[in-house]
């Protein structure tokens, strides 16, 4: 193989695994015109800060555990990160290996198929080390606990090393499991935006997960009680403790040789089945789609266009992720705490409407379906806006089908957490709902009418809707302000009750004054935005 093509390979192949951070680099190349600017070099830096940054953070976690009398902890923390670099690295490569759609390009040139396929193998390696360099600073302390400074070091390459291949070997085999079925699938888009968000959310929740086990009290009688020891991600401690046992054995030689095994499979199967995959692959045929457009009613043709333009996984993480970041921000000191809600007055119906305010605030951005959702129609805009139908009515439409897609899921989350696992009473849970939905509904408006305002519809990349005129910084003043005067409005209705002496009529006096905001406000973004849209020439 020609490693010098292999390495300009990999320099090209570098930038489909994560876009999103090639797009911010150019964006910064673009205010500083007089930098030498390379888009590989660049996201290779911030992949190696970001290694950096993670094996900084998490070394907190390891330095206060003897692993020596806790090997449970050993493999739970083994597990956790290989999981999360799986997840991390088939995002990688399904952008390399499937959503490049270069491979085609390559074919009439004289590249070797094994120096493209080493390339793009290789060009993943960065997203899935981000997640799994935490692990060398967990090796590292615990062999030297195990067997001292002098054999930690190396047992620590070796091992780090193993466990990096071994991630991706079942990466790779995930990703052609995984393309195999959509390469070939009529909703190949659809399909690979649900993957690259569901492995997006499960990365993060993981993390997530971990952080909640550690928040927890582990301390029994004063002893940090160990954790069940995982099959075969306990490999590396039982190898160093007793190499030739049986446990060694199992959860290490013999994952080993099974590793080597898949290893070679990579080169015989996985290498030449996915050139005979993606070149020769049939074209899905639309005949039946075609079919099933002629005996639909406009509405119903109408919302499935709306929710085809949503086919974008950073736009799903945006939209879907946040709101899961706040149930851990906020419900796992809850959780931990032992604080029980089950015995909480429902006169508190108020209160539990400014905290679903605040959630809903929190859940409707800029960088959202609403924020984002009328620019994503793209070209397809000026073809609606040439056709015989209302425009006032298809953005209507838009917006209703748009902001309930973006109020389903959180109100569907809370409700569950509230009802199972914080035990809220109902009364306090619809009340959380009801706050939550008003204010999804009634800030989404506003974030909708920007989009409008600020019309795009010759972008390339989905982040680059999301930072027109500030809309990042756009996004972090709205959350930090609906904290403020959310948590001033919670501090205010509760002082109100201990005021007056009556929790009800404080708390239907804070319900009455929210109403007559959301009124207020519906009525201001009625005669701003959507009145004015009766007169189409306003509009594009």
């Amino acid at each position: 193989m020609n490693w010098s093509t292999i390495w300009e390979l990999i320099k090209i192949n570098i930038l489909y695994s994560n876009p999103q951070s090639v797009t911010a680099a150019k964006r910064k190349k673009e205010r500083r015109a007089n930098k030498h600017f390379s888009a590989y070099k660049s996201l290779m830096q911030q992949q190696g800060i970001l290694c950096l940054v993670f094996s900084a953070i998490y070394i907190y976690l390891y330095t206060g555990i003897d692993f020596r009398h806790y090997p449970g902890y050993f493999s739970a923390y083994i597990g956790i990160f290989m999981i999360v670099s799986l997840f991390s690295g088939f995002s990688a490569l399904y952008g390399i290996f499937y959503e490049s759609n270069d491979t085609k390009i390559y074919a009439p040139l004289p590249i070797k198929s094994s120096e493209l396929y080493v390339a793009k193998v290789i060009s993943s390696f960065g997203m899935t080390a981000v997640f799994l360099t935490p692990l060398i600073s967990l090796l590292f302390i615990a062999y030297k606990q195990l067997r001292g400074i002098i054999w930690a070091i190396p047992l620590t390459v070796l091992m780090f090393s193993i466990l990096f291949l071994s991630t991706t070997i079942l990466t790779l085999y995930l990703n052609a499991l995984v393309g195999k079925i959509i390469v070939r699938s009529r909703h190949r888009k659809l399909i690979s935006t649900i993957l690259m968000s569901i492995s997006t959310v499960a990365s993060v929740g993981v993390i997530l997960y971990m952080n909640v086990v550690n928040t927890q009290d582990t301390m029994q009688g004063g002893i940090l009680s160990d954790r069940l020891s995982l099959p075969y991600f306990r490999g590396g401690y039982d190898v160093v403790q007793a190499p030739f046992q049986t446990l060694a054995l199992l959860h290490f030689w013999l994952p080993l040789l099974i590793m080597l095994l898949l290893a070679v499979g990579v080169v015989t199967y996985l290498m030449p089945s996915y050139f005979r995959e993606v070149i020769y692959a049939p074209k899905p045929s639309a005949k039946k789609k075609e079919t099933r457009i002629k005996h639909r009613s406009l509405p119903s043709v109408m919302v499935r266009h709306h929710l085809s333009t949503l086919q974008s996984a950073t736009l799903l993480v945006q939209t879907y992720l946040m709101p899961l970041f706040y149930v851990a921000i906020f419900i796992t000191p809850v959780l931990t705490s032992g604080v029980s809600f089950t015995q909480l007055s429902s006169d508190y119906f108020g209160v539990a409407l400014v905290v679903g305010a605040m959630f809903g605030g929190l859940s409707c951005t800029a960088n959202t379906f609403v924020g984002v959702g009328v620019s994503l129609e793209r070209s397809d805009l000026i073809f609606i806006k040439s056709l015989p139908i209302n425009l006032k009515g298809f953005l209507v439409q838009k917006y209703l089908v748009l902001v309930s897609l973006q109020a389903s899921v959180p109100a569907l989350a809370y409700l569950v957490i509230s009802l199972f696992v914080l035990k809220l009473p109902l009364v306090l849970t619809l009340a959380f709902l009801v706050g939550m939905l008003a204010v999804i509904f009634l800030q989404g408006q506003w974030f909708y009418r920007r989009d409008v305002r600020l019309l795009d519809l010759k972008w390339q990349d989905v982040t680059q809707l999301f930072n027109r005129r500030y809309g990042q910084w756009l996004t972090m003043v709205s959350v930090f302000v609906t904290l403020i005067v959310g948590m001033l409005v919670f501090a205010a209705t509760l002082y109100l009750g201990q005021l007056l002496n009556n929790v009800f009529l404080a708390n239907s006096l804070v319900t009455l004054f929210l109403l007559a905001i959301g009124i207020i406000n519906q009525f201001i973004i009625y005669r701003l935005f959507w009145d004015p849209l009766s007169n189409q020439s306003s509009f594009l």
